[in-house]
């Protein structure tokens, strides 16, 4: 199963969690929950950062109505849980 197969199913299966950082990130960008859910539902994988000792990361990009954002992401070790790491505004 490829990586964006594995977070579009844990998101369907709402085995996700956010970090309070994503959540502050959000908040300071106006972009609501469904927004970042909407991202990792439709968008595509920018970039893989393998270079962490927690895991890989994976960063998707994808759009709203007013902006495309990029949602920061990586598995739990068991890859039970998606964590969102940030979101942002692409600029």
């Amino acid at each position: 199963m490829s990586v964006i197969q594995r977070i579009r199913r844990a998101v369907r299966a709402g085995r996700y969690d956010f970090t309070d950082h994503a959540r502050q990130e959000a908040l300071a960008d106006s972009l609501w929950i469904e927004d970042v859910i909407a991202v990792l539902l439709t968008g595509e994988v920018d970039s893989t950062y393998s270079d962490d000792l927690r895991g890989p990361r994976y960063v998707m990009r994808g759009k709203t109505q007013d902006a495309v954002i990029d949602v920061v992401c990586r598995f739990e070790d068991d890859g039970s849980l998606l964590i969102i790491i940030t979101v942002y505004i692409v600029d």
